[in-house]
């Protein structure tokens, strides 16, 4: 695991330094090891070109043994539903689920399950498709007090040093009702907001639109976006999505208290969500879910909390239920989806413990 812990508590400082000089790609890659079950690593501006160079540009690792992994860069312009329900309409049998983490750097615990499975899984019957820091760029920068002796683990929105335009005064989600109130500037370069993206738009736009890409190229049917909630937020612990996708999360659930001890909830999204990835991707035809977590130092990135052995929500803790999530997430869509080929898993963790060894570099 290339001591990511050393790199992150240790060496946070020059890892920052060096993290904002570089693009996305190399900054993640020096982070994890892929391991043997990774059969192929592309970069997001493959499918879009726009973000190629960028530290936006991210990698996006393949596991499993289905044919014909995409790697063409798409035709600039955006996706309309009926050019995405008539990919979804593919013949192919195989089962494509994409987990996406990171969108919010300061979210670890998804982004670090991630880690784990690039590292540790195999996959057969299918296509896993794994982006662990989908924002690259907002790892690079905190809103903290970056020359403290703290946990530096990125921020929640995009570096500003890295957009192509400056903040506006107020930002209005494109797809929101006429109703629904504009947002604070900055919250343009919140990528859970920005979906399906824009290639003319800002950079966290552009990333927005090329994991959009992404996703229909490949044919994803079920899609996960891991993130953490803070103790007063009533998303923590819960998995979001659209109501036709309600029963699938349900099922899960059941499956996630089973194996995890830990008490979940469901809520449905709507029109307010727009611009988030899974009401967005949902309009796709993809079953798509956004996984929260609880992060002990939110909402304010408390730099006195610690991680890893919350009282809370220990860090290890965090990273197994989001492993767990993944696991019951694509047995309960598989189900709902009855014709594919079902897709196994292999190299996941049993327990929290197992999780806690590798987080220390203990194995």
């Amino acid at each position: 695991m290339k001591k990511l812990f050393f790199v992150w508590f240790v060496l946070i400082g020059l890892f920052v330094l060096q993290a904002q000089t570089e693009n996305g790609v190399a900054f993640v890659m020096s982070e994890v090891k892929a391991g043997k079950g990774v059969e192929k690593i592309l970069s997001l501006s493959d499918f879009s070109s726009l973000l190629k160079g960028t530290a936006f540009d991210t990698p996006v690792f393949f596991l499993g043994d289905s044919p014909g992994l995409l790697t063409k860069n798409a035709p600039e312009g955006f996706i309309s539903e009926e050019a995405a329900e008539k990919r979804q309409e593919s013949s192919s049998k195989d089962y494509t689920v994409a987990v996406i983490a990171g969108a919010h750097a300061n979210e670890i615990a998804g982004i670090l399950a991630s880690y784990w499975i690039i590292e540790h899984c195999r996959v057969s019957g299918g296509t896993l498709i794994v982006v662990p820091r989908a924002n690259a760029s907002a790892a690079t920068w905190s809103i903290s007090n970056a020359a403290a002796p703290i946990l530096h683990y990125g921020a929640r929105l995009s570096n500003p040093v890295h957009e192509n335009v400056p903040d506006p005064d107020f930002f209005i989600l494109a797809d929101a009702l006429e109703s629904f109130p504009s947002l604070s500037g900055q919250e343009v370069r919140n990528l859970n907001r920005q979906y399906p993206g824009d290639p003319t738009g800002n950079y966290t736009s552009q990333t927005a639109y090329a994991i959009t890409q992404l996703l229909v190229q490949n044919h994803v049917r079920t899609a996960l976006d891991l993130h953490e909630a803070s103790p007063g937020s009533s998303l923590a612990w819960s998995i979001i999505t659209r109501p036709e996708y309600l029963d699938v999360a349900a099922l899960a659930v059941l499956q996630i208290e089973e194996e995890t001890g830990k008490s979940f909830h469901l809520e449905s999204s709507r029109e307010e969500f727009a611009g988030y990835s899974h009401w967005e991707w949902g309009k796709l035809g993809i079953q798509a879910f956004l996984v929260e977590t609880l992060n002990p130092a939110q909402p304010s990135d408390d730099p006195t909390v610690d991680q890893i052995c919350n009282d809370k929500a220990p860090l290890a803790e965090r990273v197994y239920i989001h492993l767990c999530t993944v696991k019951a997430l694509v047995a309960s869509a598989y189900e709902e989806l009855g014709n594919l080929v079902a897709l196994n898993i292999e190299g996941l963790p049993s327990s929290k413990e197992e999780v806690q060894k590798w987080l220390l570099c203990m194995e």
